[in-house]
């Protein structure tokens, strides 16, 4: 059991070193030999409990996302989602690692990145979920399609950190940008979008829906009935 125990032990502190210099440097610049330097173990001992370069990435990733998710859950409830906020207002020093290698993530073009991304959707799909039968958040016609919405909108505060810092006048935080005064401006407008919404009634809505019935009325109506009959000359 002791020995159990400090396997895990070593292999978190891998994991949390790899997740920060990921971050920092990106997933193709940081070798396993940086990252055990980083950890203070071998590179022999970095394979030993991941396999290879690819597998400690893809345990980052699983770290991260199960973050991310457990995050995610809490905020269906408002008390615990003011937990979660006072709790980065006072240690935000303690998130900047996971938000670069997310930002990191999201940027990288590769498999793993769009995994990565899938990821988050379907964590947020699963909130949505949760938030239903908590009585918390409303019901969708298309959750999936919601869940998009929801995670590129979300997603998009963490890449555009700087810049959202930097209209706003609030002082930059890191290489990411999001520092506790941005999420002070940010927080209210945000939830206030979200709980109010946005338009005064459903009249954006109604034409919307309207010219997508529209499309689709006119694209039906200008598909041939019979292509193979086309083909092959039959009228």
């Amino acid at each position: 059991m002791r020995s159990t125990v400090e396997d895990l032990t070593t292999r978190a502190r891998i994991r949390d070193a790899a997740i920060g210099l990921f971050g920092r440097e990106g997933f193709s610049r940081a070798t396993v030999r940086s990252v055990a330097t980083e950890a203070g173990v071998s590179p022999g001992l970095v394979i030993h409990h991941f396999g290879s370069k690819a597998g400690l990435r893809e345990a980052c990733d699983q770290h991260v996302l199960s973050q991310t998710a457990s995050q995610g859950r809490e905020k269906t409830d408002p008390g615990t989602t003011r937990m979660l906020i006072q709790d980065y207002l006072n240690h935000p020093d303690e998130y900047a690692d996971e938000i670069a290698y997310i930002r990191r993530a999201l940027g990288d073009e590769s498999d793993a990145g769009n995994a990565f991304f899938d990821g988050v959707v379907s964590q947020t799909e699963d909130i949505i979920n949760a938030g239903i039968q908590a009585g918390t958040i409303r019901a969708f016609a298309d959750i999936r399609a919601t869940a998009v919405v929801i995670a590129s909108n979300s997603l998009s505060m963490l890449m555009l950190g700087r810049h959202l810092s930097r209209v706003l006048g609030a002082p930059v935080s890191g290489p990411h940008g999001i520092g506790p005064e941005l999420l002070r401006q940010l927080t209210l407008p945000a939830l206030d979008v979200y709980t109010n919404g946005f338009y005064t009634d459903s009249r954006f809505l109604d034409a919307a829906r309207e010219a997508l019935q529209q499309q689709e009325s006119t694209t039906e109506g200008s598909m041939p009935r019979d292509p193979g009959n086309r083909r092959r000359g039959v009228a």
